[in-house]
């Protein structure tokens, strides 16, 4: 379970190079979101911001790791 001291193996190599990919994307991302007042299409403005929006949250979504299942807090005990 992970690598020893001062070593780094390929598990913990690729989990390095998810989060540096996840950094970029959110790097990105607030580039554009930051920008996007900027654009002007004319009528066509009102339509473009929110598919733009929509497909930078679809970004952000496949960037995360999402498959991790969700842990439940243990019920708690009757007559509490």
């Amino acid at each position: 379970m992970g690598s020893q001291k001062f070593k780094i193996d390929t598990s913990d190599l690729i989990n390095v190079l998810k989060n540096g990919l996840l950094v970029a994307v959110a790097a990105f991302v607030t580039y554009i979101m930051n920008n996007l007042h900027i654009i002007d299409l004319g009528v066509y403005t009102a339509l473009f911001i929110p598919i733009v929006t929509l497909a930078l949250d679809t970004v952000v979504k496949w960037a995360k790791d999402s498959s991790k299942e969700e842990v439940k807090p243990p019920d708690a005990p009757e007559g509490e």
